[in-house]
Order: structure tokens, then C-alpha cells, then sequence
């Protein structure tokens, strides 16, 4: 059963996450005008800090949430990006393929290796 709430947390969260990350990022991109390669960064920075406060207050509340704690939090979140990039590249560019066999990927692997992450080395005692 705390497998399942976990899991249910972990992906609310993850979409409050992403809310914050298109908000911040169309509002900084259409609203104030900013580049959209500073605006995505400005946003990932913002959905982070929303995310690292939601996963070690409600997914894992019984982990630290320290410096170290993180520091190996955005190590996975920047894996998580680099891993979602690398398959839209591979299925797209590499294998011509569309773009949303690509984002099926993505949804299919990437949160999976995310909780995975946070869960077992992140956010561990």
C-alpha cells in the first residue's frame, strides 16, 4: 500500500512540477520576452526546486532533505532530461521516426528511472 501512495505522490507532484516548469517558461518566453533557451533553463531551475520540495515532503517525508540530499536530486533530474532528449534524438533523428513514439517512450521510461532514482539513491537515509 505504500508502494502505491508513493507512486500516486510521486506523479502528482511531478505534474504540479510541470505546470510550474510551462508556466514559468511561457511567461518569461511570451510575457517578458527572454530568450526560450533562458526561459526553459529559467523554468527547469524553478519545477526543480518545486519537485525537490514535494518528493522529500510527501513521496519520501521520511528522508533527509538536505545539501547532499540535493545535490543527487538534480543529478537524477538532469539525467531524467538527458535521458528524455536522448530518445526524442535517437527515435527522431537516429531511427526517423515520429515524435510521439518518442514521447510514448519517454512517458513509459523516464518517470519509471526517475522514482527508481530518488527513491534507492537520492533520497535514501
Amino acid at each position: 500500500m505504500q508502494a502505491v501512495r508513493q507512486l500516486s505522490r510521486f506523479g502528482a507532484i511531478g505534474v504540479v512540477a510541470t505546470v510550474v516548469h510551462v508556466a514559468v517558461g511561457l511567461g518569461l518566453n511570451k510575457g517578458a520576452g527572454m530568450d526560450p533557451f533562458w526561459a526553459n533553463l529559467i523554468a527547469f531551475a524553478c519545477a526543480l526546486g518545486v519537485s525537490f520540495y514535494g518528493q522529500t515532503r510527501l513521496t519520501f517525508p521520511d528522508r533527509a532533505a538536505n545539501s547532499a540530499a540535493f545535490a543527487r536530486f538534480a543529478v537524477v533530474a538532469v539525467s531524467g532530461l538527458g535521458l528524455n532528449q536522448c530518445i526524442v534524438w535517437t527515435v527522431t533523428t537516429l531511427a526517423g521516426g515520429p515524435y510521439e513514439l518518442a514521447l510514448a517512450l519517454i512517458i513509459a521510461t523516464v518517470p519509471a528511472f526517475t522514482f527508481v532514482m530518488l527513491k534507492f539513491w537520492a533520497l535514501r537515509n
